[in-house]
């Protein structure tokens, strides 16, 4: 079982299609996957087809067992909700003891899954952000390439290297920073805001893009996966790139290209 934590500062740069996509395409390869809305706007669930709900708030405040809060959303995906409720649910967990590592020792009882994501909250100062990150083994970064975006990946990465400070805490693996809503012709503020987003983090660290494109906006819309709603578009497989290093679909980025770098750590 691997945790995976999908975090920025930022909200709105595609954080819980991140998360839905990456869950999707494990799930339809026949990998248990859990998916834990820490979000209480409860994304998570609607992007899935799925109403808002009081899981989160169920499984971390009144101790139900985990069996009993998922909800079941696609073979082999299942999910914790989440809704205004999580409001209590940090309420809570600011008056525990050892509240940082609630999270951690709660999903030790989850090992039914290969892998859970863990689809955090945009802000910095959130509990359920901190708790994430502590039970994470991996983190992935999702950020649009605009100014804004760009701080919150650096705030982010500040925060994964201050949980040192915890004792018996391990700091989460980058994967990578994803840029996402990129503009494959290139505009002057994507190649700008790219070469910086190289510059401040190095270019090893940056993965493999999303283009930007409406079908990921058309397939939460719809509660779907964009494996379910548009299998073959850029977003899914990628585009072309005669110079860069391929995808199993011969193109360059799309979820398609980001899975297939996780798929090591998840097998």
């Amino acid at each position: 079982m691997i945790i995976l934590a999908i975090a920025n500062q930022k909200g709105g740069v595609a954080k819980t299609t991140t998360a839905e996509n990456i869950g999707g395409y494990f799930a339809k390869n026949g990998i248990p996957v859990l998916g834990i809305d820490l979000d209480s706007q409860g994304n998570f669930s609607t992007s899935l087809g799925l109403e808002m709900g009081n899981g989160l708030y169920r499984f971390l405040v009144q101790d139900e067992p985990l069996e009993n809060v998922v909800v079941h959303a696609r073979n082999n995906f299942d999910l914790i909700t989440n809704d205004h409720s999580s409001l209590i649910v940090e309420e809570h967990i600011n008056r525990s003891n050892f509240r940082e590592y609630i999270l951690a020792k709660k999903l030790e009882n989850a090992k039914k899954y290969k892998l859970i994501i863990l689809d955090c909250p945009p802000s910095g100062s959130s509990i359920l952000q901190l708790l994430s990150l502590i039970a994470a083994d991996f983190a992935i970064i999702p950020t649009t390439l605009d100014l804004l975006a760009l701080h919150g990946v650096t705030q982010i990465i500040q925060t994964v290297s201050s949980l040192n400070t915890f004792p018996n805490v391990t700091p989460p693996r980058l994967v990578g920073i994803l840029p996402t809503f990129f503009d494959r012709f290139r505009t002057n503020e994507s190649i700008f805001n790219m070469a910086e987003l190289q510059r401040i983090c190095g270019i090893d660290l940056i993965l493999p893009p999303i283009t930007k494109s409406t079908i990921l906006r058309e397939a939460s819309a719809h509660g779907q996966t964009i494996w379910e709603y548009a299998p073959k578009s850029s977003a899914a497989v990628g585009y072309k790139d005669g110079t860069r290093i391929k995808n199993s679909a011969n193109c360059f980025g799309g979820y398609l290209h980001l899975c297939e770098l996780i798929s090591p750590l998840v097998k």
